[in-house]
C-alpha cells in the first residue's frame, strides 16, 4: 500500500514537472534567424551590454539592448557598443514559459566589451508571438528592427511542426 502511494505521488510530480517545465527549441536553422546564424553581425545603432538577472537569464548571463530600453531594477550595464561594433551570433532559440504559456525567442551570442576587451555571452530579446485567442488565425511571429539590421523584417512567419512557413 505505501508502495503504491509512493509511485502515485512520484508520477504525479512528475507530470507536473513535465507541464510546467520551460521547453526550448533551436530555430537556428529558420528563417529569419538563418541570415544571421554562425555569422558576424555589425550593429547599426549603440547598444548596452546588461549583467542580466539569474531570474530572467534563460542561457547566457548577459543581455544586449538597445541604448534607452528600460531595464529591470537590479540590472547592471557593463558596457555600452558603439554602431559598427562586431557580434558574433551562433543561435536562436524560443523559450516557451511551462506555466503562463507564451514563447519568447533570443538570439544568442558573443560580444568583446570595449572597456576591458572581455569577450560575454548575450542573449537578445528578437521576435515578437501572435496568437489568435479564438483561432481566426494561425500563430505567427513578427520580427521588428534588430539592431544589427537597416530595415525590419516584412511579413508574417509562421511556425509549423516542420519549421517556419
Amino acid at each position: 500500500m505505501i508502495g503504491f502511494a509512493v509511485a502515485t505521488i512520484l508520477t504525479f510530480g512528475g507530470l507536473l514537472y513535465h507541464a510546467l517545465r520551460t521547453t526550448v527549441t533551436d530555430v537556428s536553422l529558420l528563417a529569419p534567424y538563418t541570415q544571421i546564424t554562425d555569422k558576424s553581425v555589425v550593429l547599426q545603432r549603440q547598444a548596452v551590454v546588461a549583467k542580466n538577472l539569474d531570474a530572467f537569464a534563460n542561457e547566457n548571463p548577459y543581455l544586449l539592448a538597445e541604448t534607452g530600453t528600460t531595464l529591470f531594477d537590479g540590472m547592471e550595464i557593463v558596457d555600452t557598443l558603439e554602431a559598427g561594433a562586431t557580434l558574433q551570433i551562433y543561435a536562436a532559440k524560443h523559450f516557451k514559459n511551462g506555466t503562463s504559456g507564451f514563447t519568447h525567442a533570443f538570439v544568442l551570442g558573443s560580444v568583446k566589451l570595449p572597456g576591458t576587451g572581455e569577450a560575454v555571452l548575450f542573449e537578445y530579446a528578437w521576435g515578437e508571438q501572435h496568437i489568435s485567442l479564438y483561432g481566426e488565425e494561425e500563430e505567427y511571429w513578427t520580427y521588428p528592427i534588430a539592431l544589427w539590421q537597416k530595415n525590419a523584417n516584412a511579413g508574417k512567419f509562421y511556425m509549423k511542426k516542420t519549421g517556419l512557413q
